[in-house]
């Protein structure tokens, strides 16, 4: 275990009854060191206390972080210093939360609130603490899960290798699927559904309804746990012909992180049925057939999971059906007139603040954002926001034709990615995110893959989160 360094119980003090004034700055370095100076004067500066307080992070090769924290001391006239170090319990809770809350990112905090059993009960007693370090601190993609033909698992490439913290994550985890179970003897193709909150959701693809039971899977690469769950038989009860599975969705929350849901999504003509699996009761709750009325079916493997609502569109229609996974509500959305549905040139998502919205592709390569509002009328429309040029990814592909594809968009982040037939004859992909706040594109990966890929973001471990203050296991080093 990492040694830690910690600030002097309290700083001397001006007496209650002397009038002072009190002036607090904070610089951050280059190197992520934070410096904290508090100068306390007494009237008529007969007396200055100063007190400055330097917290310093730093990961060694190994995985383990040291958290440092200097405090110095200085009281004119006359003038001394001092530097020493104390115990963890002098740290209030509140003192402890600020520190963490300068962290630079999720597996910081992680590895700072194990070192002892008083700092791991701030962070899982605080769910205020927890909402305002995901605020602070978004947690980008650490990998991609790509689905490549012909492959039996998804191949996962890692982002970011220059974070010590990610790179020791991904070494502990089981990134490459090894815990998926392969039958002897028979083909499997495990493809990507769905990447939420630390979970993986996988589909056999595969799987003959006539001869296999279907299933998925629901895989924590980070703690090697691995569920197969069959799909429940009477889910094709009452169908029609046109059955098919058109997707599937997971339900998470980062303050329940132990427990999970699938959703299952079930269409045949003109009708709509889901599916709900809960990990806490390990059992599907299959809802009626519900009529969704027109002309078309809805597209398969095109929905979107918004705030527990699903958002499905139809083939070739200007509108799109909302599920209320909650209340089971079924509800049609139109879509903005400019939006024209073909292939995936179009998501629902949401923003940085969790508002409802859409990201269209059209064809001359620019993206068009909506957002869910509320007219003078109260009425929902669609408010359009900005129109982006994405003339640099021209510049990338060097300007090969191809289709530019929606694929995803959270937490205010799109993904998107173009295929392309190279000059030889062959397909490239590149794979990019757009962040809708800061307008900055960034390239992913590029490769020979068939654009289906899946951003996976570290997930809050149940270690971290206990509402009722309790720690729920000893800590190695615990005081």
């Amino acid at each position: 275990m990492a040694a830690v360094a910690l600030p002097p119980a309290k700083p001397p003090s001006i007496s209650s009854t002397t009038m002072t004034t009190t002036t607090t700055t904070t610089a951050t370095a280059a190197d992520g060191t934070t410096t904290t100076t508090l100068i306390a004067s007494a009237a008529g500066g007969t007396t200055a206390i100063t007190t400055t307080t330097t917290i310093k992070t730093t990961s060694a090769a190994d995985g383990t972080t040291t958290i440092t924290t200097t405090t110095i001391t200085t009281t004119a006239p006359p003038t001394t210093s001092a530097v020493a170090t104390t115990t963890v319990s002098s740290l209030g809770q509140d003192q402890l939360v600020e520190i963490f809350l300068r962290l630079p990112n999720l597996p910081a905090l992680i590895r700072a609130a194990l070192t002892c059993r008083s700092w791991l009960g701030a962070v899982r007693s605080s769910p205020s603490f927890r909402r305002l370090f995901r605020v602070l601190h978004r947690t980008p993609p650490i990998g991609l899960f790509l689905n490549i033909d012909g492959a039996a698992t998804p191949s996962f490439v890692p982002l970011r290798r220059s974070d010590p913290e990610v790179t020791a994550a991904l070494r502990r985890g089981d990134f490459f699927l090894t815990s998926l179970p392969v039958k002897a003897g028979t083909l499997t193709t495990w493809g990507v559904m769905d990447c939420r909150d630390g979970y993986i959701l996988l589909w056999n693809k595969l799987d003959r309804p006539s001869v296999d039971k279907p299933s998925v899977a629901v895989v924590n690469p980070m703690t090697w746990a691995v569920d197969i769950i069959p799909l429940p038989g009477n889910v094709k009860a009452g169908k029609r012909r046109n059955f098919a599975f058109l997707g599937f969705h997971l339900l998470c929350s980062d303050e329940k992180p132990s427990s999970f849901g699938v959703v299952c999504v079930c269409g045949d003509k003109l009708r709509v049925r889901l599916a709900v699996f809960s990990s806490e009761t390990w059992d599907w709750v299959v809802h009626p057939w519900v009529e969704i009325y027109g002309r078309k079916n809805l597209k398969f493997g095109s929905g979107t999971l918004v705030d527990g609502s699903v958002y499905w569109p139809f083939h070739g229609e200007g509108r799109m059906i909302r599920i209320d996974t909650a209340t089971m509500d079924i509800t049609s959305v139109d879509l903005p007139p400019q939006v024209t549905v073909e292939g995936c040139n179009f998501m629902a998502g949401e923003t940085k603040d969790a508002q409802l919205c859409i990201v269209y592709a059209s064809d001359d390569f620019a993206l068009h954002v909506w957002t869910r509002g509320v007219d003078g009328d109260g009425i929902e429309i669609w408010m359009p926001q900005k129109t982006i040029g994405l003339s640099e990814i021209d510049r990338i592909t060097m300007d090969l034709e191809g289709d530019l594809e929606v694929v995803q968009v959270r937490s205010g982040c799109v993904y998107l990615s173009t295929t392309c037939m190279t000059p030889v004859g062959t397909f490239r992909c590149w794979f990019f995110s757009l962040s809708l706040e800061t307008m900055e594109l960034e390239l992913l990966v590029e490769g020979c893959f068939d654009g289906g890929a899946c951003p996976y973001i570290m997930a809050w471990p149940p270690c971290l989160v206990g509402d009722d203050g309790s720690i729920g296991h000893e800590v190695e080093g615990s005081q």
